[in-house]
């Protein structure tokens, strides 16, 4: 009467240890070889072309500025 609704008699020795399957050896299959991609380049290039832009536009209003004095 004093125990869980559920609980059952308790297993014997031993039953309730876990299964380990050992995995298979397989060779490596890296989905990255190590090497950027076309992709990463391109947004490299497009980050650097938009990070230029305001140190053009800078640069060419000092120039105009300073060129009139």
């Amino acid at each position: 009467m004093g125990t869980l609704p559920f609980a059952g008699e308790p297993f014997p020795s031993g039953s309730a240890q876990a299964i380990a399957i050992a995995p298979e050896p397989q060779a490596a299959s890296a989905a990255d070889p190590g090497t950027p991609s076309d992709t990463q380049n391109f947004f490299l290039l497009l980050v650097l072309a938009v990070m230029a832009l305001p140190l053009l536009l800078v640069m060419t209003l000092l120039a105009t500025v300073l060129t009139r004095r």
